[in-house]
């Protein structure tokens, strides 16, 4: 997925020249290295017997990243003298497929251990 973005990202900075290219490719770099950050936390807390573990583990993991994603943007905000529309939009969007897709391979993993436990238990 990073990869179409990566794609996307060039084609839109090269035709639309919004400015400010870096704050562009460091948020695309900031979703990608929290995402593998966050999803490696994340799994080992999807293989956990406990059922308040894995809630509070997921939840917990969704939450880092939205208070670090905030933080970015507050970031993005002080520091930069442009304080473009289009970069906020852009990183709110990137924002939301980074949490789509962790949210879809949350429930592809645990769809195919439900699927598991069920065929281990039949006889």
């Amino acid at each position: 997925m990073t990869v179409l973005l990566i794609v996307v990202t060039a084609g839109y900075l090269y035709f639309l020249k919004p400015g400010e290219d870096l704050w562009f490719w460091g948020a695309l770099a900031f979703f990608f290295l929290a995402g593998i950050v966050i999803g490696l936390k994340t799994q080992k807390v999807v293989t956990s017997k406990s059922n308040s573990t894995f809630y509070a583990g997921v939840m917990g993991g969704m939450g880092i990243r939205m208070l670090l994603s905030i933080l970015f943007l507050a970031i993005y905000l002080v520091i930069s003298e442009i304080k473009s529309v289009e970069f906020i939009a852009f990183y709110l969007i990137l924002y939301l497929f980074y949490t789509i897709f962790e949210i879809y391979q949350l429930v592809h993993k645990l769809r195919a251990e439900k699927q598991t436990k069920v065929d281990n238990t039949t006889p």
